[in-house]
């Protein structure tokens, strides 16, 4: 499948305009789920469920609501639930009553939780950067200048919703 759009950006790049909006655009959409698949793969290497790993990551900037954290994980509240429960569990995480709001539920990382985070974080980074090693030195420059550019176009994205 990533075929047919490498095909169509090598046959646009032969006009005076480069690759077109649209042709990148389908690269970027045939090529993201497999770059998702492989760290979801990698996180899952002997640790735990990508679900898991997603919530504390999402939890190191600080506690959260657990509706937040839901709509962060695109969970839905039972499942959310059970998430949170095996985690508090294995003591990564807490569950507190929101003093703002009684009807509501903090989820925030313990001291395990933390530590357990910063090593998958450490790993994903040492799996990725295997994978980097097999790059010149001027693709991993590439690779970066757009990557600069895909959060750039995240980041707009973010600041369109608000």
């Amino acid at each position: 499948m990533a075929e047919a759009g490498s095909q169509a950006v090598r046959t646009e790049q032969g006009s005076d305009t480069g690759v077109t909006s649209r042709a990148l655009a389908t690269k970027i959409f045939e090529t993201l789920p497999q770059l998702g698949r492989m760290m979801r793969r990698e996180q899952l290497n002997g640790t735990g469920d990508y679900q898991r790993i997603h919530m504390l990551k999402h939890l190191a900037h600080g506690p959260l609501p657990q509706a937040k954290l839901a709509e962060h994980l695109q969970m839905n509240p039972s499942a959310l639930s059970k998430l949170i429960y095996s985690l508090e569990k294995k003591g990564y995480v807490t569950q507190t009553i929101d003093p703002e709001d009684r009807r509501r539920m903090v989820i925030a990382l313990t001291e395990d939780g933390q530590s357990f985070q910063r090593m998958m974080l450490a790993q994903r980074v040492e799996q990725v950067n295997h994978l980097m090693k097999t790059l010149t030195p001027e693709e991993r420059v590439t690779l970066s200048g757009a990557l600069d550019i895909v959060t750039k176009l995240i980041e707009n994205d973010h600041r369109e919703e608000r």
